[in-house]
């Protein structure tokens, strides 16, 4: 009775509205106490052991990181970069946008820093060339979800602490399939601007260039962009050249990206003075504390989840359905559908990790390709309503109701679909850098 009674309550506030953490704390200690006979206590012990990880600090640094990149130029010159690269096709803003979240979810490893970001300069650009501002919104929104996958990812991290996983692994590991969604959105956006004729290529082109004389401006403009962005691009191989080269750390890099944005955006591009910093760092302590207050009360949640024999009930029953991987695996990707949801990533990571990995390993399935598999399953349910985060970014950046979105969300939706069964099915993608 305690693990219905469990979920029932926690359905129950979820749906009423109550924040998730308060949800997911007030239904655990309702059914622990109601149910066992555990010290209350333990509540206030797990919440602080799960948050008291060297490895769980990588996340307050990475948000910090983020959020200096987007506020110090280096997010523009980024945006910029991407311009050069893909402005010659149809749809070429929209283009650039998702090349742009690509790009960021590389330094700031977080689906929402990056929609917040680039949808800030990229959805007013899109406005001005023709594009219904609900769709502008969603294919930002669809371009941040990357940002959980390409390394460094703050899911990776959460996952790498509670499943002991390696996290330098899970980041080589995330590397392809982010790269697979990031074409996905952009073949599709291609394909929508070129039947709705918004932002052609040839409304562009006001008289001919040969190829030859087109293809030096553009090798030209390449390089100017390049120059211009060069510290911003410096940024991920720095972070991720320190990760595998064994210098550092995944957490001693989150700390380095903080130190090397704060000094790129105040002494080099100076689009930031030390009252916009002062401002950052404030921004970063409120998100951290709603974060950290997630992750002290899912650990809770998970654990009272292991002491009630969630995780072994799990196992029993995917192993019932089916002995075969590639059925459990098919099982196990709607379930975390189901969870994206209704949780952010923080929490469903923490609470679905532990349960899930028994099973994993009775059917030695890849844990680090596992680890991809729920990171691309919860990045889907940033813009997945009625919790999606991304989405309530989007539609407040682009100034529109998330119901209008729902047209637009809905294709995408079966598109990332596709690259989740591809990442799935397909492990080589995901360990073909992993030793």
């Amino acid at each position: 009775m305690a693990v219905p009674a469990l979920f029932i309550v926690l359905f129950l506030l979820l749906l009423i509205g109550v924040p998730v953490g308060f949800a997911i704390g007030g239904a655990t200690m309702f059914s622990m106490s109601m149910f066992s006979d555990l010290n209350m206590a333990i509540n206030a012990q797990y919440s602080y052991s799960g948050i008291f990880s060297f490895t769980v600090m990588a996340i307050p640094f990475f948000m910090l990181a983020g959020l200096i990149m987007s506020t110090g130029g280096i997010a523009k010159r980024i945006v910029n970069f991407a311009s050069t690269l893909i402005s010659f096709v149809n749809g070429a803003i929209g283009s650039v946008t998702i090349i742009a979240c690509m790009f960021f979810g590389a330094l700031s490893g977080s689906g929402m820093a990056t929609t917040s970001a680039i949808g800030g300069m990229m959805i007013p650009e899109m406005k001005k060339k023709g594009y219904d501002p609900s769709y502008a919104a969603t294919i930002v929104c669809f371009g941040g979800i990357v940002g959980p996958i390409i390394p460094p990812s703050l899911s990776f991290v959460l996952y790498g602490a509670t499943t002991g996983v390696s996290i330098p692994q899970l980041f080589l590991a995330g590397v392809l399939p982010g790269i697979l969604l990031g074409l996905i959105y952009l073949v599709a956006n291609i394909i929508y601007c070129t039947v709705k004729g918004v932002d052609l290529k040839a409304e562009k082109q006001d008289e001919y260039v040969s190829l030859s004389e087109g293809m030096k401006y553009r090798i030209k403009e390449i390089g100017k962009s390049f120059k211009d962005g060069f510290w911003a691009l410096l940024s991920p191989v720095i972070i991720l050249g320190g990760i595998y080269s064994g210098v550092f750390t995944p957490t001693e890099a989150a700390c380095i990206s903080v130190v090397y944005s704060i000094i790129i955006s105040l002494f080099i591009y100076r689009d930031m003075g030390w009252k916009e910093l002062k401002q950052v760092f404030l921004d970063t302590a409120v998100l951290n504390g709603v974060t950290s207050f997630l992750l002290g009360y899912s650990t809770v949640f998970s654990t009272y989840m292991t002491y009630e024999k969630v995780p072994q009930m799990m196992t029993e029953f995917l192993t019932t359905v089916s002995s075969n991987p590639m059925v459990v695996l098919l099982f196990v990707n709607l379930i975390l559908l189901m969870i994206g949801l209704f949780l952010d990533t923080v929490p469903a990571i923490i609470v679905m990790a532990p349960m899930l990995m028994p099973t994993i390993k009775a059917l030695n399935i890849n844990p680090v390709h596992f680890g991809v598999v729920m990171a691309v399953n919860l990045a889907i349910g940033l813009c997945t309503p009625p919790y999606g985060c991304n989405l309530f970014v989007g539609a407040a950046v682009a100034k529109v109701k998330m119901e209008s979105m729902f047209k637009h969300i809905f294709p995408l939706f079966g598109l990332s679909l596709i690259g989740l069964l591809i990442v799935t099915y397909v492990p080589w993608l995901s360990l073909v850098f992993v030793k």
